[in-house]
């Protein structure tokens, strides 16, 4: 990839749209699923295969991993990701096993003191936090590759994503992440691959006609969709054929969305969107513990609330109340829970966080 992407670029707020989105729909999906869980009767109103959201996460990160890593160089690079990544991994994994081993007889999770173990050998039983592992290690794998072999060219790039998302299919172990690396690898490159058409600021990406293309396909896709798998809700249910399909029809998805929020961020619309999406982190590490104690708190006191009332109220919750608690924590100081003290980070990083 060459270096034009370092030029100019377009505003990137809308970037924060995107994660504001998604987010959102991540904590739809959790509080939905707690109150199933919790045997109250409600149906799904967004017919998506669950992972649907987060390969956009990874799309996002692969848009900026060219810059940061050539900006860094790898030693670096690994060092700062880890201090983004696997410190709130660690610290907000460990907050969030206590607080389901303390109020397990309240929750609908039956974990012990031997699932922190399982941070390491398999996050996937952390709940959502795997995300955090696996973007990590899919972003070193990256960078390994890229500035031991690949040299940040394009072809390699694209056979091997294609390679390792063809083998997520077969390759089911969630020991150390394995499925989650091979499957969300391809989605990062390709973030890496449309850097450069999207963010110098003379592309036409957001002002193009490729929509007039783009869109019907991606319709047809989502007809096929409804008609073979809308009872799919997990990637492990579908067939061959439809794995293959989710990869276009995920990508084009996303494709969309950027051009949808890229138009609400340049007309100030909807501004609460950019305002969640910038607070995307905290709310990913903290929503599970605000839903899972709000259902419990509106299920014992006000049992005969309508079941999409009961849904509002925690995906409101589950948003809102960590980006709330993300700022006191910030104005009293507490800032080590969300990225290393300063001795920490002279250990992990040695010469200083790069600006």
């Amino acid at each position: 990839m060459s270096g034009e992407v370092e030029k100019k670029s377009h505003r990137r707020g809308w970037i924060d749209y995107a994660r504001g989105i998604v987010i959102i729909y991540v904590v739809y999906r959790h509080a939905l699923t707690g109150l199933i869980s919790a045997g109250v009767e409600i149906q799904n109103a967004i017919y998506m295969v669950q992972e649907s959201s987060m390969p956009i996460f990874f799309i996002v990160s692969g848009v900026f991993i060219y810059s940061s890593a050539l900006k860094r160089g790898f030693n670096t690079f690994a060092r700062f990701k880890f201090e983004s990544l696997m410190y709130p991994y660690f610290v907000w994994g460990a907050i969030h096993l206590i607080s389901q081993i303390i109020f397990s007889k309240f929750s609908n999770s039956e974990k012990g003191w031997d699932y922190f173990i399982y941070m390491i050998t398999y996050p996937r039983a952390i709940d959502q936090f795997w995300y955090l592992y696996t973007l990590f290690a899919v972003m070193l794998l990256f960078a390994l590759i890229n500035f031991k072999l690949f040299k940040f060219k394009v072809a390699p790039n694209l056979v091997l994503a294609a390679i390792l998302y063809l083998l997520s299919f077969f390759v089911e172990t969630d020991y150390f992440s394995i499925n989650d690396i091979l499957f969300y690898y391809s989605f990062l490159v390709f973030g890496f691959l449309i850097a450069r058409f999207i963010l110098p600021v003379d592309s036409n990406f957001f002002t193009g006609k490729w929509l007039i293309y783009g869109l019907p396909v991606f319709i047809i896709l989502q007809i096929a969709w409804y008609l073979y798998y809308s009872d799919a809700r997990l990637l492990v249910q579908l067939d061959f054929t439809g794995f293959l399909l989710f990869m276009p029809i995920t990508i084009l998805g996303a494709l969309i969305l950027f051009v949808v929020v890229y138009k609400l961020e340049s007309n100030n619309i909807l501004l609460f969107f950019k305002k969640i999406g910038s607070h995307s982190l905290y709310i990913y590490v903290m929503h599970l513990m605000f839903t899972a104690a709000i259902r419990v708190v509106v299920m014992k006191f006000f049992p005969s609330l309508h079941p999409i009332a009961m849904l509002w109220i925690i995906i409101a919750g589950g948003v809102f109340i960590p980006i709330m608690l993300y700022k006191v924590l910030m104005k009293l100081g507490f800032t080590w829970l969300f990225e290393p003290p300063a001795f920490l980070k002279r250990i992990i990083l040695q010469e200083g966080k790069p600006q």
